[in-house]
């Protein structure tokens, strides 16, 4: 199976119906994310084709701080460690032993993952919103962005439980989180990384 890490982090839909209206919806989901200054816990994840074929399962766990700060650590089926921290990327494959480095740009910064983690005051400059039912989905407004639209869901506490992605090839991202922890003390080594000795680094700048 191809190794691969989920457009959520590096590339880095939905039927509207009787939708709220964009304004509200946004102030809506900027009320909900505006207190998560940070967010920890587990995540299962399914890639799924344009026609809907399963293509990967995997899963792992993530933290993400603001502004900006993520580590998106997936276990099965591939080991691979994503860390930023809103100024360098890290994409860590320890079965390669293999570190890509890169900056993050604004266009990295739209990624549905630290769309959690960044400035709630962006979301409605960068995102049309509309909600469902309480479901909220977001269509960016470049055309350019890493991905074509996005629906995430919150649990009764005001949290993050599912998210899904759909990119620019009809190919889709469903996620659900499981054993979040609101506002968890994190420490800012957690989103720095040093590769271990003989790592091969890359540097995409």
């Amino acid at each position: 199976m191809k190794r691969t890490l989920s457009l959520l982090l590096i590339t880095l839909g939905f039927g509207f119906g009787a939708a709220g209206a964009s304004a509200d919806a946004s102030d809506e989901l900027s009320r909900l994310l505006q207190p998560l200054s940070s967010i920890s816990g587990g995540f299962r994840q399914t890639l799924k084709d344009e026609k809907g074929k399963v293509l990967q399962k995997s899963s792992g766990n993530f933290s993400v701080q603001r502004p900006g700060k993520l580590r998106w650590k997936t276990g099965e089926p591939f080991s691979q460690l994503l860390v930023t921290n809103n100024k360098k990327l890290w994409l860590y494959d320890p079965d390669l032993e293999q570190v890509t480095v890169r900056p993050v740009d604004n266009r990295m910064k739209e990624t549905p993952a630290l769309l959690l983690g960044g400035k709630v005051e962006d979301i409605r400059g960068s995102f049309n919103v509309e909600s469902k039912k309480g479901a909220y989905y977001l269509t960016p407004k470049r055309a350019s962005a890493p991905f074509k639209s996005m629906v995430i869901r919150f649990d009764n506490r005001g949290l993050p439980s599912a998210m899904t992605v759909r990119d620019g090839m009809g190919q889709t991202t469903d996620i659900q989180f499981g054993s979040m922890t609101a506002n968890p003390r994190l420490s800012s080594a957690m989103f720095n990384f040093k590769p271990p000795k003989g790592t091969d680094i890359i540097r995409d700048e």
